[in-house]
This record gives C-alpha cells, structure tokens and sequence, in this order.
C-alpha cells in the first residue's frame, strides 16, 4: 500500500514539474513564404506554425497558432509571424519581392520576296520576332520566332503574323496578290456563212457577269439583308443549270474607306464568306468557288449614298463576283 502511495505521488511531482516546464518554456514562431519573388499581380501563399504563445500576430493581425493565407501583394512586403507568452515573444518573418518592371513590347516583320505571282507559282514568307512568346501567322498557325515558308496561294491572300508577349501584341501583314496566266492564242477559225447569218451567242464569262451581280451590305455589317437574298437566290438558281454546273468562280468582299486596313479586311472576308455559306445552303458546291477579302483597297467612294449611286460608300460595303473558268463556251 505503501509502495502504491509512493508510485502516485511520484507520478504527481513529475506532471506538476511537467506543467510548469511547459508554463516556463518560450514561445517559437517559423514563418515560410511560396515564393520570395514574383510579378505583380500573382499570388503568395503564407504560411506559419507557433508553439507556447497565447497571442499570435501575422503584420499586425491576430491569427491562430498554425495556419496559412494567400495573399497578393501589390509592392514589395515583409512578412513577419509574432508569438507572445507573457513577456516573451518570438518572431520570424521572410520578404516576397514584386517584380513592377514592365516588360517590352514584342515587334514582329514579315515580308514576302515576291508580292505579285501568277496562279500555281510560289513564293517566300520570311518573318521576325522579338520579345515574343507566342507567334501565329494566319493561314499558316504557330510558327517559330524566326522563319521562312513557301507558299503557294491560290488567290490574292494578305498575310497578318502575330506576335505576343508579356509587354503585349505586335503584327505586321504582308500581301501576296495572285493573277491567272495568260490564256493561250486561239487558232482562228474560218468564217462560213451560216456563223456570220446565226446571231452570236454571248461568251459565258459575259453572261456571268450579267447574272452574277454585286450584293450590298449595310455599314459594319456582313450579315446578308432581306433584300439580297433574293438575288443571290437567283444567281444559285442560274448556277445551278445544267450547262452552267462547271462554272468557277471567285467571291470578293470590299468595304468603304473608313477604319483601320486590319478591320476592313477583317470585314470583307466576313462578307465574303456570308455570300459563300448562303449560296451552298442553296444548293452550290462549294468546290466551285472560293473567298478573298480586299478590305478597302477598291474603295471609290466619297460619301454616303445609295448603292446603286457610285461612287459612294453604299457601293464600297460589297461582295463581288469574279468568273474564273468553266462553263459551256459558244
């Protein structure tokens, strides 16, 4: 009994030296940061962890004794975690430095080695980039910093290259226009007198260009008005005819002089391929013809005016069509 009472109060002096070991130890405090350098505007995750502190700190605010927040700063800012027991205090702390430089604009050139070419020849594309992470050029997609590409358009085609960076967006475009070769001489053929009598039927071509008329668009506009449909409905029909199947040909998208060279062959390739997806909803494949955009460089208008009233902006804001080859010649 006795050696029992002796174990317990054995146990007790060891807890209550225990206890006021703990009352008498000194508060700790550590402190760690996700990263000490970053740009402005990314975020920083602080983290802490104390031990023996009854009031706990993180620049000024109360926070618990382990924990951890995310935090963006705007400048550089130290971080300093402060654990107090009493009159003892611990502290730790770490600096996140923000990098507020800002970075240099990318620039980008692209040129092509011959800007005019005959259909089926090629050319060259050569381009250059600085300060750029990320460069597209269209039609062509991602590209390195610095190139070149042979290219071999199929129509008159404006290049735009892209080049972007942290210091923002540069591009520079580069026109290649395509024209048909020459057709070949045609042999003469002897008159007889049955072809003089015969009043001449008009070369396909000629009729194209009777039947295929311009189509107008409002300003800024490239969906097809209520008013047009109708002749483009006409012109799918004419196209649709047995002896007119084999006809290709080219649509053409223009705008008025108004805005930036960017915008406007933006907006006239927009309308160029609305005249492209309404005529094969009606039945004309797609095969037979292609899209170019000319933004504004055909533009003659002065002012606005009815489209039928040239020169005026009304007649700029157009889709043109162009004959190509094909079709049954007299």
């Amino acid at each position: 009994m006795i050696r029992k009472f002796r174990q317990l109060t054995l146990l007790f002096v060891v807890a209550v030296i225990a206890a006021l070991f703990t009352a008498c130890a000194p508060p700790t405090a550590k402190l760690t940061v996700s990263r000490n350098d970053v740009k402005a505007g990314e975020p920083v995750t602080v983290k802490w962890e104390t031990k023996n502190a009854k009031e706990i700190t993180l620049n000024g605010e109360k926070v618990e004794k382990i924990g951890g927040k995310s935090v963006i700063p705007t400048a550089t800012t130290k971080y300093e975690i402060i654990a107090k027991r009493g009159k003892k205090d611990a502290r730790d702390s770490a600096t996140v430095t923000v990098n507020t430089t800002k970075a240099v604009a990318p620039t980008v050139t692209l040129k092509a080695d011959q800007s005019a070419i005959e259909r089926g020849q090629n050319t060259k594309l050569s381009w250059q980039t600085s300060n750029a992470k990320i460069i597209t050029i269209s039609g062509l997609g991602e590209v390195p910093a610095t190139g070149e590409r042979e290219i071999s358009p199929r129509v008159s085609t404006t290049y735009t290259a892209t080049a972007l960076g942290d210091g923002g967006n540069a591009t520079a475009s580069a026109r290649v226009t395509v024209t048909d070769p020459p057709p070949p001489p045609m042999a003469e053929r002897p008159r007889t007198v049955a072809s003089e009598t015969k009043p001449k039927e008009p070369a396909i071509a000629e009729q194209f260009r009777n039947v295929m008329k311009p189509i107008f668009f409002d300003l800024d506009k490239a969906d097809i008005k209520s008013s047009e449909q109708d002749k483009l409905r006409r012109l799918a029909e004419w196209l649709n005819r047995e002896n007119n199947r084999s006809v290709v040909f080219r649509v053409e998208g223009n705008c008025d002089p108004r805005g930036t060279s960017e915008y406007n062959l933006g907006l006239g390739d927009r309308r160029a391929r609305a005249v492209k997806d309404f005529l094969i909803s009606l039945g004309i494949d797609p095969s037979r013809f292609e899209t170019v955009s000319y933004g504004s460089e055909k533009a003659a208008g002065r002012d606005e005016g009815a489209p039928e009233i040239a020169p005026s902006w009304a007649n700029d804001r157009r889709a043109d069509f162009v004959y190509v080859r094909g079709g049954d010649r007299p």
